[in-house]
């Protein structure tokens, strides 16, 4: 069955870019579903087998245009995309660019280039992992406070490819049971326990789409991000990395139907009921934290604990009421670390790396738009900024602190739509910082400290008493 678009290409004018379907086969793909999280994560597995006349250095594959529309600010939905040439030795990233026209499909091809082409005959193993948010839509959309929370997920039961594929079979996982409802096929598909299988498939024609529908029980909240701002601040002369995060969460799961009642929340509570408002979430830190705060606009939040494990310190915190689907939350995040932990010193004098995660956040959160500040210290000259997430924008910016003459370098990094698992992606900032920079600031507030004590004991030797003439 082909999915095609309701207007002729005619239409649109020029034809989109198609590829060759006789330069590839796929011989086997496996491809999993993974519906246990808020948001969707797909993996798949396949051997490439070059069947065309020539070596081949880059092929194809093609995602749905609607999760790469960048026009409206919340359209793109496309989290991670991820492509790895599987050998022997390990996994091998593999760079891709994502064409701007749209097939009449509705979708996009992605072109993915290889370390060294492919001869005739020759086969590869590719795995391929991608993360879409903001898909899983709730059903109903509106729910009583005791009720469960369903959500529905549309895809197709094939992976789309331009190449054929000689056999194809699709996994979908879920938490804790098995869909309410899903479309069928005859025996298709087989259920085992979570997992719905789809599948095998044998000799699929290139660029197949097959809709289906599934709808399952997530009794969780959806946790989504709409702004996060997180800050770390460098003291070389304090020796500390302060971690300030500012949070703008939404629950976009299911809203209630009728007005909150605390009784019956209550009531949940104490029969450790499932529910689908955020009451705790979980953040995991890095090694060696302290001095951990959480705070919203009313003041500090005394419901968070920190297990502080040696290898895994996790900070367990309650929002200061439950989050319902549609309600939001507003709220802040702390905490300090050695500098020694985060930054080393280069072989040349006065050169530094700073080594930190790019994100740290809640366990299971999707993020719509994520600013990363690094104030470095005052006189600090920025070398080079790296990080293994590539989809970021750069600016270099200054702001004074207390005592700052110069104002102190700030790289800023902005991203959108990104998961809970970017918190693997690390940020390099190298920096150069003298000597005499580092020990400017100390100088300065000895100097002022002892400007003022040498003025109170000065003042303490005028007279300022009111004298009487005789």
């Amino acid at each position: 069955m082909r999915f095609t678009a309701l207007l002729p290409a005619l239409l649109v004018g020029v034809a989109a870019f198609t590829p060759p379907s006789t330069d590839f086969t796929v011989r086997s793909y496996l491809r999993t579903v993974d519906l246990m999280k808020s948001y969707v994560r797909d993996s798949s597995s396949f051997i490439l087998e070059n069947t065309g006349a020539e070596p081949q250095s880059s092929f194809y594959l093609a995602v749905n245009a609607s999760y790469t529309d960048t026009e409206s600010p919340l359209s793109a939905k496309l989290a991670m995309y991820e492509v790895k040439l599987k050998s022997d030795d390990g996994s091998t990233s593999l760079k891709y660019t994502i064409d701007d026209e749209v097939n009449e499909d509705q979708m996009k091809y992605v072109k993915i280039e290889l370390p060294k082409s492919i001869a005739v005959g020759q086969s590869v193993t590719v795995q391929l992992a991608s993360a879409v948010v903001r898909e899983l839509v709730p059903l109903p959309k509106k729910i009583k406070q005791a009720e469960v929370q369903n959500l529905v997920w549309q895809g197709s039961r094939v992976a789309y490819i331009p190449y054929p594929v000689v056999k194809q079979r699709t996994k979908i996982k879920f938490s804790e049971r098995p869909a309410n409802a899903y479309s069928r096929f005859k025996d298709d598909p087989t259920i085992d326990g979570t997992v719905l299988t789809y599948g095998p498939y044998e000799n699929i024609p290139p660029q197949t789409y097959e809709p289906i529908r599934v709808k399952y029980e997530y009794n969780q909240p959806l946790i989504e991000i709409t702004k996060l701002e997180r800050e770390l601040w460098v003291s070389h002369s304090g020796g500390n990395l302060a971690t300030e995060e500012r949070y703008w969460l939404t629950n976009s799961g299911a809203e209630l139907t009728d007005h909150f009642s605390r009784v019956r929340w209550q009531a949940t509570t104490m029969a450790q009921q499932s529910t689908p408002a955020l009451k705790a979430a979980q953040v995991h830190l890095r090694a060696g934290v302290r001095d951990v705060y959480f705070t919203d606009e009313i003041g500090n939040v005394s419901t968070s604990n920190l297990r502080d494990d040696y290898r895994d310190p996790v900070l367990e915190f309650r929002p200061r009421y439950p989050v319902f689907g549609g309600w939001n939350y507003s709220f802040t995040l702390g905490w300090n670390h050695d500098l020694a932990r985060s930054v080393r010193e280069t072989a040349s004098e006065g050169i530094y790396v700073l080594r930190v995660p790019l994100l740290e956040g809640p366990v299971n959160a999707m993020y719509d738009e994520a600013d990363v500040l690094v104030v470095l210290p005052e006189g600090a000259k920025v070398l080079a900024v790296d990080s293994s997430y590539k989809d970021m924008t750069e600016e270099l910016t200054s702001l004074y602190s207390h005592l700052d003459v110069v104002g102190r370098t700030v790289v800023k990094l902005s991203a959108r739509d990104m998961t809970d698992e970017h918190r693997r992606n690390e940020l390099y900032v190298t920096y150069e910082l003298s000597k005499d920079a580092q020990y400017r600031k100390p100088i300065r507030v000895a100097t002022a400290v002892f400007a003022v004590f040498f003025a109170i004991i000065l003042l303490g030797k005028v007279d300022v008493s009111i004298s009487k003439k005789a």
